[in-house]
């Protein structure tokens, strides 16, 4: 029986060029602004306006010749667009810092390499959220719909979403391959829903019946049709972990992330999970 870890793979694969390209974008951006982020952590300031100014990346195959003993291992460049010289002479003084905290993240690369962002460039952002919108990591407005069964109090969701959290990981078992599931989610809403069940600690011929909190996890996405068919084959796998550690989902729903969302992440790598925000907290 194939692991969790290579189904997902396989599903990631059987998305198209296109969408797993777009993941592996995604993926690499996020461990951008994570590597960003640890470098400057004693000055986050400076680390925001060094992502507010990033206008691209990209890695790459070093093509240029070598000599010595290891001229025929491949080596690649990490490549960074920014369009503010200050930016650019921040990471040069802390490129060697950068490059380590880009391989702690699971970046496999040798060399930094940053580059002036010039003409269209200049108008593309990574972050836009940065510049323009709600701030990164936070969360949006919601699409209109359904009043929640219950709204929870903000600090509450967020820990049952830190629950949602280590399920994921438990479930896919490969580390990278759960935050290239997570960095996908621009909001997360856990409703709660009170069913009515036999206790079980009780006999169920003495016909008690309890109120046990359970959850439904609506997931707001760029992708709805792709991220459904992993939560298709890996809910379930989800659902499990969370309720052994407390939390009993019910249900996983993905739904389209509204513009609103876009730069917007529920599942944060350092620090709390945001639920996204609605009306009546």
């Amino acid at each position: 029986m194939q692991s969790l870890a290579t189904g997902l793979s396989a599903l990631v694969a059987d998305l198209g060029p296109e969408a797993a390209a777009a993941l592996r974008r995604s993926r690499n951006k996020e461990r951008y602004r994570a590597a960003v982020e640890r470098t400057w952590r004693a000055r986050p300031e400076v680390g925001r306006f060094v992502l507010a100014h990033t206008n691209g990346i990209y890695i790459a195959r070093d093509e240029r010749p070598r000599k010595g003993p290891d001229k025929h291992r491949e080596r690649w460049v990490f490549g960074i667009y920014l369009d503010e010289p200050a930016a650019r002479t921040e990471v040069d003084a802390w490129q060697a810092v950068l490059l380590q905290a880009l391989q702690a993240e699971g970046l496999t690369v040798d060399e930094l390499r940053f580059l002036p962002a010039k003409w269209d460039m200049r108008k593309r952002k990574l972050f836009p959220e940065l510049t323009e919108g709600p701030a990164a990591g936070g969360a949006g407005t919601g699409p209109a719909g359904k009043a929640p069964v219950r709204v929870w109090r903000e600090e509450d969701e967020s820990r049952g979403l830190d629950i949602v959290k280590t399920a994921t990981c438990l479930a896919f078992e490969d580390i990278d391959l759960a935050w290239a599931f997570l960095e996908q989610v621009r909001g997360a809403v856990l409703d709660e829903v009170l069913l009515r069940e036999p206790t079980e600690t009780g006999s169920r011929r003495d016909g008690k019946i309890q109120d046990k909190k359970n959850y439904w996890l609506v997931l707001f996405v760029d992708d709805p049709e792709g991220m459904g068919r992993i939560v298709d084959a890996y809910g379930g796998a989800i659902r499990s972990q969370a309720r052994r550690l407390g939390l009993r989902i019910r249900k996983i729903a993905v739904r389209p992330a509204t513009p609103e969302m876009a730069g917007c992440h529920s599942f944060q790598r350092q620090g709390r999970s945001l639920p996204l925000k609605r009306e009546g907290r």
